[in-house]
């Protein structure tokens, strides 16, 4: 890649990319993002784009390929489908106002598992990152070590997985035992596995269609992970995330995961739930092969699945949620159904209550039909995306949270203690309604908010004397200099 005469522009462009060589760097210039070298040739043939080039002051023409800003996440999603990265490069400065050229940064850096553009993701399904390697041997009780609940006591090695959906903010960790690696992945159908250098060229045929990233081994290193998950949660210990003997691999898996994402998507990090940790026996494994003979979530002839016409899988008849969050659940429980009696009894409970109860299912029903994707617009308000009009939704949706307790407390507040209702007064004992965050968002937002925050008007006058004042003196300028 020549170097020589480099207009100032290609020079930004190339500090750029020295930090992201392994990303297709989408370069804002004006309306458009640009590529240039390597990149550009790529995402030329990629995407179909004309290979054009830019003179570089005086040296040779410059490879150079474009798109509009305006469809910039269509043209990252069909990167993402190919199982590229994307470096998102922005003017930080007003053109207008810049001395000298534009600064630019790296506002985040776009893979098939981090992900939080809503034109990117689907709505009704999780999209997961996960972090494998292999849990350390010579853990947990027996003389063999091994882990314990998962039959390994005698020394055979254990895996440790670590999934993180950074649109929700959840965060899971389980111990995998050899032969169930398949079906847990098919489980939680990763988009991107993030593995250990160490792994590169070997064959994981269990990952199916997840594209493979590797990463140095060091980050899956025990102190390195701990103290990673230690800095990113603000903690001095690990012990009030219920981590037991044995578990060093899981802290492995979760602190080389939190440490990419962090690396990737820096603002995307603050917004993570503690990690939850499963342990064995609650839910069953199924295989890809169990999951596509049954129908659960995809048909057993390819050509169905991309027809408009309905049932074709189990979830597709079950499905009658109403919200995006709903749908995301339902689909996580037919792909990990419950092997706890209690639990099964408790859910299949609190389900026939709603069916004898249609008075009260419809009015649940119409109240969540008003809720927008709370986890998502929670992780946007997090990660500092969220425009106004998606801040208004996020305090509307909320101001339906009291009526649903309500409604929950008014049929089976009393009866706790009672197994045909625990499971539904245990949840409306439990949710909180988020009072003060609604009450700030109607105290501080206006009314119509702007789409977007650059077009000003979004904070409501009275509620901050110094804009107020800043707003005076932009409206009423001559007053102010007087």
């Amino acid at each position: 890649m020549p170097k020589q005469d480099d207009t100032p522009l290609m020079q930004q462009w190339r500090e750029a990319k020295s930090r992201h060589p392994d990303a297709i760097l989408f370069f804002r210039v004006g309306d458009f993002y640009e590529m240039f070298y390597e990149d550009a040739e790529e995402g030329a043939r990629l995407l179909g784009l004309t290979l054009t080039t830019r003179n570089n002051g005086g040296a040779s023409d410059v490879p150079l390929a474009g798109v509009p800003a305006r469809a910039r996440d269509e043209y990252v999603q069909r990167l993402l489908r190919l199982g590229r990265r994307v470096a998102i490069c922005e003017q930080v400065e007003d053109p207008a106002e810049a001395k000298g050229i534009v600064r630019r940064e790296v506002v985040e850096t776009v893979t098939p598992g981090v992900v939080l553009a809503d034109a990117l993701l689907s709505e009704r399904r999780n999209n997961y990152l996960a972090a494998l390697c292999r849990a350390p041997l010579g853990q947990g009780k027996g003389e063999g070590g091994g882990i314990p609940g998962l039959g390994l006591e005698g020394g055979a090695p254990a895996y440790a997985l670590a999934v993180a959906d950074i649109s929700t903010g959840e965060l899971v960790a389980l111990h995998v035992p050899p032969g169930a690696l398949e079906a847990e992945l098919a489980r939680f159908e990763p988009a991107e596995l993030l593995l250990p250098a160490s792994w590169e060229g070997q064959n994981v045929p269990e990952a199916g269609r997840a594209i493979i990233t590797t990463r140095p081994d060091w980050l899956f290193d025990r102190q390195a992970a701990e103290e990673e998950l230690r800095r990113r949660f603000r903690v001095h210990t690990l012990e009030g995330f219920a981590f037991q003997e044995g578990d060093d691999g899981l802290i492995m898996a979760l602190g080389a995961l939190v440490a990419y994402l962090a690396e990737v998507q820096p603002a995307g990090v603050a917004h993570l739930r503690p990690p939850r940790i499963e342990r064995p026996g609650r839910v069953m494994a199924l295989d890809a092969m169990t999951r596509r003979n049954l129908e659960l979530v995809e048909p057993l002839r390819p050509d169905l699945a991309s027809s408009s016409t309905r049932a074709h899988t189990l979830l597709d008849v079950l499905d009658e949620t109403v919200t995006a969050m709903g749908a995301r659940l339902l689909r996580r429980w037919l792909l990990a159904p419950l092997v706890v009696a209690d639990e099964i009894w408790q859910r299949q409970a609190a389900v026939a209550v709603l069916v004898e109860d249609p008075p009260l299912r419809r009015a649940l029903r119409a109240e969540l039909s008003q809720i927008r994707d709370l986890e998502r617009l929670a992780g946007k308000a997090a990660t500092g995306r969220i425009t106004p009009r998606e801040l208004r939704a996020l305090g509307t949706s909320l101001e339906r949270l009291p009526r649903i307790r309500d409604a929950l407390l008014e049929k089976v507040g009393d009866a706790l203690a009672h197994t045909e209702s625990a499971l539904l007064a245990s949840l409306a004992q439990d949710l909180d309604p988020l009072d003060d965050v609604r009450d700030t968002i109607a105290r501080a937002l206006a009314d119509d908010p702007p789409a977007t925050l650059a077009d000003g008007g979004a904070i409501r006058a009275g509620y901050s004397a110094e804009l107020d004042e800043l707003r005076d003196a932009r409206d009423g300028g001559k007053q102010f200099i007087a």
